[in-house]
C-alpha cells in the first residue's frame, strides 16, 4: 500500500539524515554527564547541527529527564529537569535498544501538534548511560508525503439526466464493498479530518473502496487512501491539526449530514445508487455520480432539502 511505503521510505530519508549528527552528538555528551550544566551547553552549542530539529533534550535509561529543554535561538528551560518520560510513545521501545531509532508520530505535550522523536542510545565504551532525544514537528519537516505514484484521475463525461428514466438501462446491482461495510466508521474519520486536520475536499469512491483527500496546505495534490489506512491513527497523525477554515462556505454542522446523506443515497437502492459522491467546504458543493451513469454537482443547502423521493422517484422509496 502506497502510504506506508511512503511512510517507510521518509523514514528512511530520516533516519540517514539525523542519525550521523546524532551519533556525534551523543558521543559529546559522554564527557558532560556528570555535569547537568555543562550538558546543556553542549546541546545549546550543538543544537544546529541536528537538522529541522524544534526541541532537544537527554534522559537517562530509565526515561527520567536529566538535561533541561533545550530549542532554538539559546532557550534552555530547566523546568523540564527530572521529569518522568518513561510513558512517552517512543518510551515503551527504548531499553534494552543501543541503536539509532525514530519513534511513531504522537502529539507534543508543549506544542499540541503531530511530532516525531529521533532517539539515539549515549554509550561510554561499554557503559549504556541514557538517550539524547530530539522532537521534530512533522509540518516542518522537508520531505514530501505525496506519493510519486499517485496520479490524478480522468474524468468521465458528465451527464445530469434524470435518474429514473434511467431504469431500462443494464444495470449491475450493487455488491456490498469493504467501504459500504464500515461506511459509518468511515464517515466518522472523514468528519474529523475536515472539521480538524485541515482536509477541505473529499471524493468517495464506494465500489472501489477508495477515499481521496484534499488538504488546505497542499491543495494542488490528493492522496489516495484505502479503507484499512483511514482507520490508521498514524495516517490522521500526518495531517497538522487545522482549525475549520472560516471562509468555507460550508457550516462545520452540516458536514457530518452531507457524509451522512451520501450513506443514504449508497445503500438506499440495490438498482440505482451513489457510486462515488464528493463534497467540497469551500465552495460548498457537492458531486454525485450515479450507478445510472447520471452526475450531478448541486449547492449543499439543495442536496439536504431533498429527500430520498427526489433521487429514486416515490415508487422506489415505497419499496
Amino acid at each position: 500500500m502506497w502510504i506506508k511505503q511512503t511512510i517507510g521510505e521518509q523514514r528512511k530519508v530520516l533516519t540517514s539524515l539525523l542519525e550521523p549528527p546524532m551519533l556525534n552528538l551523543s558521543k559529546l555528551c559522554v564527557s558532560t554527564w556528570t555535569d547537568v550544566n555543562a550538558l546543556d551547553q553542549l546541546l545549546n552549542s550543538q543544537f544546529t547541527t541536528v537538522p529541522h530539529c524544534h526541541l532537544i533534550y537527554v534522559i537517562d535509561k530509565m526515561g527520567k529527564q536529566i538535561s533541561s529543554n533545550v530549542r532554538a535561538n539559546q532557550q534552555i528551560d530547566m523546568d523540564f529537569r527530572g521529569q518522568d518520560l518513561s510513558r512517552r510513545p517512543y518510551s515503551v521501545s527504548l531499553y534494552p535498544k543501543r541503536h539509532f531509532m525514530l519513534s511513531s508520530v504522537y502529539i507534543s505535550n508543549t506544542t499540541g501538534r503531530p511530532c516525531i522523536s529521533a532517539v539515539q542510545p549515549i554509550i561510554d565504551e561499554q557503559q549504556f548511560l541514557g538517550f539524547l532525544v530530539a522532537d521534530f514537528d512533522i509540518a516542518e519537516i522537508p520531505v514530501s508525503m505525496a506519493s510519486s505514484q499517485t496520479a490524478p484521475l480522468v474524468p468521465k463525461e458528465i451527464r445530469t439526466p434524470s435518474l429514473t428514466n434511467q431504469t431500462t438501462r443494464l444495470i449491475q446491482p450493487r455488491i456490498n464493498s469493504p467501504l459500504d461495510q464500515h461506511i459509518h466508521e468511515i464517515n466518522e474519520v472523514l468528519e474529523r479530518l475536515i472539521k480538524q486536520y485541515g482536509i477541505f475536499h473529499c471524493t468517495l469512491h464506494y465500489s472501489s473502496a477508495q477515499v481521496m483527500l484534499w488538504h488546505v496546505y497542499d491543495p494542488y495534490q490528493y492522496r489516495l487512501f484505502t479503507i484499512e489506512q483511514l482507520f490508521d491513527s498514524e495516517t490522521i497523525m500526518n495531517y497538522p491539526h487545522s482549525p475549520y477554515p472560516p471562509q468555507a462556505v460550508l457550516p462545520q454542522k452540516n458536514v457530518r449530514a452531507v457524509l451522512d446523506q451520501f450513506r443514504t443515497l449508497r445503500l438506499a437502492d440495490e438498482r440505482i445508487y451513489l457510486r462515488s459522491g464528493s463534497l467540497n467546504i469551500m465552495n460548498g458543493m457537492v458531486g454525485l455520480s450515479f450507478s445510472t451513469e447520471g452526475s450531478q454537482y448541486l449547492p449543499v443547502d439543495v442536496f439536504l432539502s431533498k429527500d430520498l423521493s427526489f433521487w429514486f422517484g416515490q415508487s422506489v422509496v415505497n419499496e
